[in-house]
C-alpha cells in the first residue's frame, strides 16, 4: 500500500475508506470494527492493530488512542490515522514497532464524534462535539454563527462604534486589540462572530446559546456536574450514544493499560491527576506519569502539566474522560493538545494563560503579531482573511474578516504530518512501557511413579507493574496474575489448586513461582496458562518441557 496523503483533513467517508484500505493491505495486522453509532447514525470506527500470528489482541497488553471527541479538532483524527499508518507500515521494518505489535495490541478510534467532524468540514457549522440540539430542543434568540457572505468561512464581524471595546493595532492593521480603560483615540469597534440574529430587536446583539452545545468530554461519570454547573455536560453521565459506546469498548477491553486522547487548542500534554493534588496522588503513579510525560515533552516540544493545574489555574472541567479512566479505572492517560496558532511565537500555554490572567495586553498583542507574521511567512498570508465590507441584512454595513477558524486550533495541511510524526514518537514510547508477562517451566521432575512436581516461574519484563497503577489497586480494578493448570479427568492434583493467584509483579523483573504436584494416569499431559488482564497471557504445554 502506498503512503496515504497526510496533508489533508479527512471527512467521514474518506476516513472510512482509508481505514478499510489499511485492513485490506495489512490483513495479518489490522481489523476494523464499529463500536457503536453516532447520533446521526454514522459508525464509530475502532481499528485494532496487532500481529495476530502471535496471539489474539485481548491476550496482550492494550494501548488506546482516540481523536475528535471534539468535532472541530480535526488535527486529532489525522494524527490518529498517521499513527496507525506508521505502525502498519513499520512492522517488519522497525525493531521497536515489530516488537510492540508482536507483544501488544493497539486500539485506535480516530473520530469519537464523526457527526461533529463532518459538520465542521462540510461547512455546515461549528460544533463542540455532537449535533443533537442541546441544551434546548429549538434555537434560541440571538446571534447564530453562519457564513453570510458565501465565502465558505465563518469569520468575525466588526462594526465601528464609539463605544466599542476593540481598536486596530498600531503594529498591524489586521489585528484588533482590546481597548484600554483610558483609550479615547479611535476608531473603536464592536466584534461578533459572522452570522445572523434570530428575532433581532434592532438594538441588542447577544450571542445565542449554542444550539448544538454538547461536550462529550463533560459526559463521563467521574466528577460529573449537570448543565447548570458544567456547560455541555449532557442530561446525565453517558447520556450520549458516542460516550456510551466508548465506555463499553474500554470496559470490554480490560487489557488496556495506557490511553491517549487527542485534542487541539493549547499545545500541551495534560497528565493525571485532576481531582487530586500531586501530593494526594499515589507517588509511584505520579513518578511514572511524569517520566512518560517528560518523554512526550521531548518528542513534541509541548508543555506538560496536570489536570489539577488545568482546573485550578486555567478553567474548570468536570465529567471528563481523563478523570474517569485514571481515577475510576486506574489507567495511565494523557490528553494531548496538538496545535495552537499562538505557539508560533514560542510561548507555551502556561505562559499564555499567565499573560491572560495578568492582563498583559502588550504581551498578548505581541503574540498575535507573531502569529500573523508566521502566517505571512509560512502560509503566504492565507490563514487570515483581510477585513472587507459587507452589507449585513440586519446590522447594515459591517466588515468581515479574521483568522480562518480551523487554523486557530488546527495545524495547516502542510504541517499535519510533522505534527503526527512528533506525536507518534510519544505514543510509541508510552505503548512500550506496558507490563509484559512472561512465564517458563522452572522445574519439571518425576518424584514418584507417575507423580510429577511442576514449577512455573512468571516474570514481568515491562516497565509498568502488572497492576499498572496504585490507583487501580485502590479502586479494585486490577486483577492479579493467576496461573491455571488443566490436567486429564483421571489425573489428580496432590498439591496446589487448579487456579492459583500469585499476585502482582513489579515492573522490570518482578518474579513469582507457582508449583503443583500431579499424579498422572498414563502419559503426563497438562496445559498451563499464566495470565493478567493488563499484562498478557502465556500458555505452556507440559509436553514441550518433557521433550526439551
Amino acid at each position: 500500500m502506498n503512503k496515504p496523503p497526510f496533508d489533508q483533513y479527512y471527512r467521514y467517508d474518506e476516513m472510512t475508506q482509508l481505514l478499510r484500505e489499511f485492513t485490506q493491505a495489512f490483513p495479518e495486522l489490522a481489523t476494523l470494527g464499529s463500536i457503536g453509532q453516532s447520533y446521526e447514525g454514522r459508525d464509530i470506527w475502532a481499528l485494532t492493530i496487532t500481529q495476530t500470528a502471535t496471539g489474539p489482541d485481548r491476550e496482550k497488553p492494550g494501548f488506546y488512542v482516540d481523536g475528535n471527541i471534539h468535532g472541530s479538532e480535526v488535527t486529532a483524527s489525522v494524527t490518529a490515522l498517521y499513527f496507525a499508518w506508521k505502525l502498519l507500515s513499520g512492522y517488519g521494518e522497525e525493531i521497536a514497532i515489530t516488537h510492540l505489535l508482536d507483544s501488544n495490541a493497539v486500539y485506535i478510534i480516530p473520530a469519537i464524534s464523526p457527526d461533529g467532524v463532518e459538520h465542521v468540514l462540510s461547512g455546515s457549522g461549528w460544533v463542540r462535539s455532537g449535533t443533537r440540539l442541546y441544551p434546548y430542543e429549538e434555537e434560541r434568540d440571538g446571534l447564530h454563527p453562519q457564513d453570510i457572505d458565501g465565502d465558505g468561512q465563518i469569520l468575525s464581524m466588526r462594526i465601528e462604534d464609539p463605544g466599542g471595546g476593540w481598536k486596530v493595532s498600531k503594529s498591524d492593521p489586521r489585528l484588533l486589540v482590546p481597548r484600554r480603560f483610558n483609550d479615547v483615540e479611535g476608531p473603536f469597534y464592536r466584534v461578533y462572530p459572522e452570522g445572523l440574529i434570530r428575532n433581532f430587536d434592532g438594538v441588542e446583539v447577544v450571542e445565542a446559546t449554542r444550539k448544538q452545545g454538547l461536550d462529550f468530554n463533560r459526559n463521563f461519570p467521574a466528577n460529573w456536574q449537570p448543565e447548570v454547573k458544567q456547560q455541555g455536560a449532557g442530561d446525565y453521565p453517558f447520556s450520549e450514544s458516542e460516550t456510551r459506546a466508548l465506555a463499553e469498548f474500554i470496559t470490554a477491553h480490560p487489557n488496556i493499560c495506557g490511553l491517549h486522547t487527542l485534542h487541539t487548542g493549547m499545545e500541551s500534554i495534560i497528565r493525571p491527576p485532576i481531582t487530586q493534588t500531586d501530593r494526594q496522588m499515589p507517588q509511584a503513579d505520579l513518578s511514572r506519569v511524569r517520566e512518560i510525560g517528560d518523554y512526550g515533552v521531548e518528542a513534541t516540544g509541548y508543555v506538560l502539566f496536570s489536570g489539577r493545574t488545568l482546573v485550578d489555574d486555567i478553567y474548570e472541567i468536570n465529567g471528563d474522560f481523563d478523570t474517569w479512566t485514571y481515577e475510576q479505572l486506574g489507567l495511565i492517560v494523557f490528553t494531548d493538545e496538538l496545535w495552537d496558532i499562538r505557539a508560533r511565537g514560542g510561548k507555551d500555554y502556561v505562559e499564555l494563560n499567565t499573560m491572560n490572567k495578568e492582563r498583559d495586553l502588550d504581551g498578548l498583542e505581541a503574540v498575535e503579531i507573531t502569529a500573523l507574521q508566521w502566517n505571512d511567512r509560512v502560509l503566504g498570508g492565507s490563514g487570515f482573511i483581510d477585513w472587507h465590507p459587507f452589507q449585513h441584512p440586519q446590522l447594515g454595513t459591517v466588515e468581515i474578516g479574521g483568522w480562518q477558524r480551523l487554523l486557530r486550533n488546527n495545524a495547516p495541511p502542510q504541517l499535519l504530518e510533522e505534527t503526527g510524526e512528533n506525536m507518534t514518537r510519544f505514543l510509541l514510547a508510552h505503548a512500550q512501557a506496558a507490563p509484559q508477562l512472561r512465564a517458563d517451566f522452572h522445574q519439571v521432575e518425576e518424584i514418584g511413579d507417575g507423580v510429577y512436581r511442576i514449577a512455573v516461574a512468571a516474570r514481568n519484563e515491562g516497565y509498568l507493574p502488572t497492576h499498572v497503577t496504585e490507583q487501580a489497586l485502590k479502586m479494585k480494578k486490577a486483577d492479579p496474575v493467576e496461573a491455571r493448570i488443566c490436567i486429564g479427568p483421571d489425573d489428580k492434583l496432590l498439591t496446589g489448586k487448579e487456579r492459583e493467584e500469585i499476585g502482582h509483579l513489579a515492573g522490570y523483573g518482578g518474579r513469582r513461582k507457582v508449583e503443583w504436584i500431579v499424579r498422572f494416569v498414563g502419559q503426563p499431559s497438562a496445559q498451563i496458562s499464566v495470565a493478567c488482564p493488563r499484562a498478557g497471557t502465556v500458555r505452556l504445554d507440559l509436553a514441550d518441557a518433557l521433550t526439551a
